[in-house]
């Protein structure tokens, strides 16, 4: 047992070793919460890509790189399938790239993928049953496996709608980040009562092979914007906080991600602009940190997985 943090309680399984927390906001309050964020996102102009697609190209060309260039070589006909497509910035990149994009997405912002011209299914990944009438080439779960009460269970359901030669590509936080212990539980990616399951690089590895996966890659390299600038919002969080109870006011939050929403929602244009200058900064660090501290630093602040199919496991469809 780790703490208690605002009702919720981090645990350790004896028996796995993944550390998940013992409770978590309800599902229709995170899908508005997300829904309302697409909602207030910068509108497409007439022509050119949507606002907020480019930020996805540094992880798209991450992946690229770790599964060895098979992303950007797609074969005719090839499909992909973004778990938590969200509005479908990802599926954006992936159509430019050639493929037939799906998406899986529950909450309300599906429809602006939809509108974007991509195929969005609303499926509980954990619950299983529903099966897609096509096999994907390569699907992209960024961020999701994190949010979810059995991941072992979304992961067996993934492997079932891989092609034979296909590629499951996760990114998930690492509990193992070397910044979390020196905040605890109020460090901004744990995101408590959002994010249910915590990873590291032993516990993610084992959990892919309980699914039926092999584990491929799996990179954790020192990143500079996440290693310095979740601490800043951190810290950001901590001090309004403390400025609140200064002035009598109460310091509990009403939502979820509620000072990332003041400290992002209420920016100017120009300081938007300045912060993103600021992260395409650090962003040109990152090859110079991998070389130094290599792909398979513990304490990265995310882990990427690249999975396939093993052979040895059945399909259970």
């Amino acid at each position: 047992m780790l703490g208690p943090h605002g009702g919720i309680t981090l645990v350790r399984c004896d028996d796995c070793g993944l550390v998940h927390a013992t409770a978590g906001y309800a599902p229709r309050m995170l899908d508005e919460h997300y829904a309302e964020r697409a909602r207030r996102a910068p509108r497409r102009d007439a022509a050119g890509p949507r606002p907020g697609s480019e930020r996805k190209r540094p992880a798209l060309a991450l992946y690229d790189r770790l599964t060895g260039g098979r992303i950007s070589s797609v074969p005719p006909g090839a499909r992909a399938l973004d778990v938590g497509c969200n509005t479908g910035l990802l599926l954006d990149l992936l159509r430019e790239a050639g493929y037939r994009t799906v998406g899986i997405e529950r909450s309300p912002s599906a429809a602006e993928a939809v509108a974007a011209g991509h195929e969005v299914h609303a499926i509980d990944v954990e619950a299983g049953g529903l099966e897609l009438p096509e096999r994907f080439d390569l699907i992209t779960m960024t961020h999701v496996l994190e949010h979810l009460r059995r991941p072992t269970a979304a992961l067996r359901w993934l492997r079932d709608q891989l092609a034979p030669d296909g590629v499951l590509v996760v990114e998930v936080p690492n509990w193992g980040d070397r910044a979390r212990p020196l905040w605890g539980p109020r460090y901004r990616p744990l995101e408590l009562g959002d994010h249910l399951s915590f990873f590291e690089r032993h516990t993610l590895t084992a959990l892919a092979h309980r699914a039926g996966l092999q584990v491929r890659v799996l990179w954790s390299a020192a990143q500079a914007r996440s290693l310095l600038f979740p601490s800043l919002l951190t810290a950001v969080d901590l001090g309004l906080g403390a400025a609140r109870r200064i002035r009598g006011r109460s310091s509990s939050a009403a939502g979820v991600g509620v000072a990332s929403e003041r400290v992002s929602g209420g920016s100017s244009r120009w300081r938007h602009r300045v912060v993103s200058r600021v992260l395409e900064g650090l962003d040109r660090l990152d090859p110079v940190l991998e070389r130094v501290v290599g792909s398979d630093w513990e304490h990265g602040a995310n882990l990427v997985a690249v999975l396939a199919p093993d052979p040895s496991h059945a399909p259970t469809h």
